[in-house]
């Protein structure tokens, strides 16, 4: 009641006021509430839930996103609105807009949502789980042997489709990289052990090539993840602030190592850099000493406008209360997206942006596309609201499903790729139908799997 009370309340005031005070008020009680939601759930083992954890990433993402930019981005003096060319009124309001969709899913998540996992689930570290990770490991390298895997996720043509194979890859890299760190943290055996540590280490390396988010998301979900193998974090003030300061240190190195090799495809001036060039460039600032100079000051400046996701969002919800929204074909775009076009191939490349410019007047050609951008293109506020309401439970109606039938590690496989999903800010409606499918694919051939007869990688001895 408390949470979703205080953001109602904060999204009323910010509404009327529609200034950059009750802006910054407003971004300041959603990262809050979002940062609180998130100690809670990763550090107090609060229950897991969908519509929590979606409230959660839209608070962090739009509010402390807002924020951020706000506080560090210079502006010679000027109003945040002014600086973006925006009416403040339509800022304030857009944040409002963000903690009115965030408080009903808290509200009804916490009444009707029933948590993923009990208190007490946990996973057996058998041999399947450690087989798993190693050949997700190798599905992994092959991928980025075959160029199917590269910087920032593939190494695509322009015009070329991503297959379903180098999708479902991508799909469960992050979460095969999450799991192996726990895993390797509490195995035992004189082969195991390396040979986890060896997979974790290879996971970890290569997640830092495909973008800022995915490795934040990679140590989230390894946080959350020690619950399901029985290591406590509640109440070991120690064990948070060696994690914390692990994490600290993996956030460090990968933002700095994905920088460096965005940073080398500049240098070469084409639009299309294979990974291993640009990997010869970053090594080559390693050898000179500017490597990490380089780094740390492309992400200051980088981090202090690219935090600012709010602005689509407010402009296309002030747009659908001077203008007709979409009704529907925001949706029924991005629904077609997620078909492969080995299934559909006359359809047609959707953007949202467009479809929002041609409605309400706007002029982006590229934006922060999110569910909360595709509910109020088509219905406003209204649809801003129940765009997410309708996909977490969608989402967990599958889960549920799939969960009745598999065994406990791949249900918890599926749960963290869904989890994954949910926590992105910056994901639309074709990003949850991909998941879905993937999830899908994922629990039959893990179902496969676990049909399979046993065998060991324990050595004698061990």
């Amino acid at each position: 009641m408390h949470l979703p009370a205080l953001l109602l309340v904060t999204a009323f005031i910010t509404w009327i006021a529609g200034d950059e005070i009750a802006l910054v008020i407003a971004s300041t009680v959603g990262g809050g509430v979002g940062l609180y939601i998130l100690w809670d759930w990763l550090f107090r083992e609060a229950p897991t839930r969908f519509s929590t954890l979606s409230a959660m990433s839209f608070l962090i993402g739009y509010g402390l996103g807002a924020l951020n930019t706000w506080l560090t981005l210079p502006r010679g003096g000027l109003s945040l609105a002014q600086y973006m060319g925006k009416d403040p009124d339509v800022l304030a309001r857009g944040m409002a807009g963000v903690l009115i969709a965030s408080a009903p899913l808290i509200f009804l998540g916490e009444l009707y949502e029933r948590p993923l996992f009990g208190r007490d689930f946990r996973i057996s570290l058998d041999q399947r789980t450690c087989i798993f990770i190693v050949l997700g490991t190798g599905v992994v390298l092959v991928g980025f042997l075959t160029h199917s895997l590269g910087f920032m996720g593939t190494e695509l043509s322009a015009g070329e489709q991503m297959s379903v194979a180098t999708a479902l890859i991508t799909g469960m890299f992050a979460c095969t990289a999450a799991l192996s760190i726990p895993v390797f943290l509490v195995v035992r055996g004189r082969l195991l052990k390396p040979v986890m540590g060896f997979c974790s280490l290879v996971l970890c390396t290569l997640v830092m090539v495909l973008s800022r988010r995915t490795i934040f998301y990679t140590a989230v979900l390894a946080l959350f993840s020690l619950r399901f193998i029985g290591y406590r974090l509640k109440g070991t003030l120690l064990r948070k602030f060696l994690l914390i300061s692990g994490g600290a240190i993996f956030l460090a190195v990968g933002l700095n190592v994905f920088m460096l090799l965005r940073l080398a495809g500049f240098q070469t001036g084409r639009a299309r850099v294979p990974l291993f060039e640009r990997v010869r460039i970053a090594a080559s600032w390693v050898e000179d000493g500017s490597a990490l100079s380089r780094a740390t000051e492309a992400n200051q400046a980088n981090v202090r406008s690219r935090t600012f996701i709010l602005g689509f969002f407010a402009d296309v919800l002030d747009g659908s209360t001077r203008e007709t929204p979409a009704l529907g074909e925001d949706f029924k775009g991005l629904t077609q997206m997620a078909i492969p076009k080995v299934l559909y191939p006359d359809k047609y490349e959707f953007g949202e942006e467009g479809l929002a410019d041609m409605q309400f007047g706007l002029t982006y050609s590229d934006a922060a596309n999110s569910i909360l951008t595709n509910g109020a293109t088509d219905f406003g506020i209204v649809g801003a609201i129940a765009y997410p309401l309708l996909l977490v439970g969608l989402l967990r109606f599958i889960f549920s499903a799939l969960s009745w039938i598999l065994p406990p590690f791949p249900a918890s496989f599926i749960a963290l790729e869904m989890i994954g999903t949910v926590l992105q800010t910056e994901i639309a409606i074709t990003g949850y139908l991909v998941a879905i499918r993937n999830v899908i694919i994922f629990a039959a051939i893990l179902w496969v799997f676990y049909s399979l007869p046993a065998f060991s990688l324990r050595s004698r001895g061990a």
